[in-house]
Parts: structure tokens; sequence; C-alpha cells
């Protein structure tokens, strides 16, 4: 069922695959490799980007073969074609990867720091001084600095650091810190956390047949979707899901 329903569209999506002459079927499972993010990749195989997937790919009924990693790791399998896709790709972080011509959703960037020492206005006030983010987020790139940020492995020791003064402002995406915050039941207290930048996500393929075949499918889809009104009312299902179309 899968090949037999997979073929009209893989027809429509011939001609973007400048490798293939001829139609090539697609495998009855997608290779998917994400970090984990409360509400949108859990551990349960549940969450907002996994229901986009399986809405996206419905016609085809695929199975999902999940692998969690962090971010970094994520988008190396990805690169080295170890995984067919992965999902909340920072433009920043295309480099041998194929992006959805649409974003899927926006990060929230914040900045997490002592205003005992420092204060934040605008993104100027970022290049004096010492930052950190997550291994792989690329704030730096992203928003445009020249500073030689510090990778840390999660938010717990992100927050640390500034805690001890080794680092000026950690960087983090808004939806992260939220969760930690709650999970941990405390606040930030002496640091605040101020919202500096937005930034577009998108969906990544892997450089392969496959990859290119699955991105021309979300494309297409996800474009019917938005045309339908369907993608939208999906969006509002969920809290802290934001749709940037293009109609």
């Amino acid at each position: 069922m899968f090949v037999s329903l997979l073929l009209p569209l893989l027809l429509v999506c011939q001609p973007t695959i400048k490798t293939a002459p001829e139609i090539s079927i697609l495998a009855d499972a997608i290779e998917l490799s994400t970090e984990q993010w409360q509400g949108f990749t859990q551990p349960d195989h549940t969450g907002a980007y996994f229901d986009l997937v399986r809405l996206i790919y419905k016609p085809y009924q695929p199975r999902l073969l999940i692998t969690f990693t962090n971010y970094n790791r994520a988008l190396t399998m990805v690169r080295q074609k170890k995984s067919d896709m992965t999902l909340a790709i920072s433009a920043a972080n295309n480099s041998g990867i194929l992006l959805s011509d649409q974003p899927i959703d926006q990060d929230k960037i914040m900045a997490i720091y002592n205003p005992q020492y420092h204060q934040l206005n605008k993104l100027d006030d970022l290049k004096p001084l010492r930052l950190a983010w997550n291994l792989a987020y690329d704030f730096d790139t992203i928003l445009g600095l020249e500073n030689t940020g510090y990778e840390v492995q999660s938010i717990e020791q992100g927050i640390e650091l500034t805690l001890k003064q080794r680092v000026d402002v950690y960087l983090a995406e808004q939806s992260q810190v939220v969760y930690y915050l709650a999970k941990q039941q405390q606040s930030l207290t002496p640091l605040n956390a101020k919202l500096i930048a937005t930034d577009d996500i998108y969906a990544g393929f892997a450089d392969t047949e496959t990859g290119r075949q699955l991105k021309c499918i979300w494309d297409s889809r996800f474009q019917s979707l938005l045309n339908s009104g369907e993608l939208q009312h999906f969006y509002q299902q969920y809290d802290d899901f934001y749709l940037k179309s293009k109609q």
C-alpha cells in the first residue's frame, strides 16, 4: 500500500531529484533523529513535532524509526546519511542538510544573566560578554555575534556557569527554560531571563535520494494543508507552536 500511494507524488517530485533518472520507491519507514524536547519530541514518541511528521506523511503511513540523541549528534547523523531526517533546525545549521521550504516553528532565544553585573537592552550588549549555549545550537551564528561561546551539555550546566560567573550570559530556547524551571520547581533568582531574538526553524533532510523525496513530499503536503486550512487548525491544538506561513 505504501508504494502504490507514494507513486503519484513521487511523479510530481521526480524533477527535483537530480541523481535519479527514474522513479525510486521509498522504504516503508522513515529514520528520524532528534533531541528530546518536552511537548514536541517526547520519549513515548508523542509531541507536536512527531504529530506534524505523521500528518505530513499520513497518506503513505510510514513507520517512524526514531533515534533520540543530542542536537549535535542528530545533525551529524543526517549529514552522514545515517538518518533520513531531523527536526527544528535553524538555517544557520543547514550545512550538508536539505531544509524544508517553510519553517515548522520558531525558537525564542532567551538571555539568562545576573542583572547585578550586566544590563541587556539590545543584541549589541552581548558582544563584549562571555557567552554559553547548548552544544551545536550555534547562537553566535544565528545572532550574528563574533563571540567565541562555551558549549554546554545541558541547561543545568549553563545556569550553573552563569551563577558562578564563569560566563556572563547563557543563551537558551525559551520553552526549554520554562520546562526546566517547572520540573525543578525553582526560579532563576538571582538571575534574570530576557527574550532577545527569534529564529525560524525547519525540518531537515539527508542529501540522499530518500531525503530528497521526503523533502519534496513534505513541501508539497505542507503547502496543501496550509491552503486547505487544516494546518492552521492542527497548530492551534498545541501550546507554543508557531506557524509562519507563506500562502
